[in-house]
């Protein structure tokens, strides 16, 4: 299992590379569902079954909910951004909680933990931020968060957090106001 969820990450970094070559708005959301997907059972296979992976799990829903917007050409609510909140938070605690019997003790674990809560939460404000510059900011302190927490459980997904960072400080940089 360890294997096949290393295998997983590493074709979620391909996936994550060829994310900005896609056209559509629709497609880059399908690609960021999959790559959630692909995380999230990576994750599982390597016993991470903490925030890790509910995170994710409610990162497919929230692409989805997008894509269908996206699809009827209608705007997000803002009940929606405060239920993915909710949901993004609630579900990150939860799976701290559930993890390993979070004792309300800030232990090395815990605060491993809190790493996909900030990335997840990041990548929300990244849906909903106004202009691309600030998305692409919001995308790489989701990428940063990630980073940390995939580099300290020896996941391969690290290199998908490598690639959206790469591209998203060149899109930075390129876009920049000159």
């Amino acid at each position: 299992m360890y294997i096949l969820g290393q295998i997983l990450g590493l074709i979620g970094t391909v996936i994550t590379i060829a994310t900005p070559l896609f056209r559509t708005k629709f497609q880059i959301l399908f690609c960021n569902a999959s790559v959630n997907a692909l995380n999230a059972l990576s994750f599982a296979m390597l016993g991470q079954t903490g925030s890790a992976v509910y995170l994710c799990l409610v990162a497919i829903v929230q692409a989805l909910v997008s894509m269908w917007h996206e699809k009827k050409q209608t705007a997000v609510l803002a009940w929606e951004t405060i239920l993915f909140f909710i949901l993004y938070a609630g579900f990150g605690f939860y799976g701290m909680v559930s993890s390993d019997g979070f004792a309300w003790a800030m232990t090395l674990h815990n605060l491993l933990q809190l790493f996909p809560i900030i990335g997840a939460v990041m990548l929300m404000f990244s849906v909903f931020a106004k202009g691309e510059q600030k998305t692409r900011f919001f995308l790489l302190l989701n990428g940063a968060s990630w980073l940390v927490y995939t580099a300290a459980i020896g996941s391969t997904v690290f290199f998908t957090c490598m690639a959206s960072i790469v591209s998203t400080i060149a899109a930075l940089w390129k876009y920049r106001k000159t």
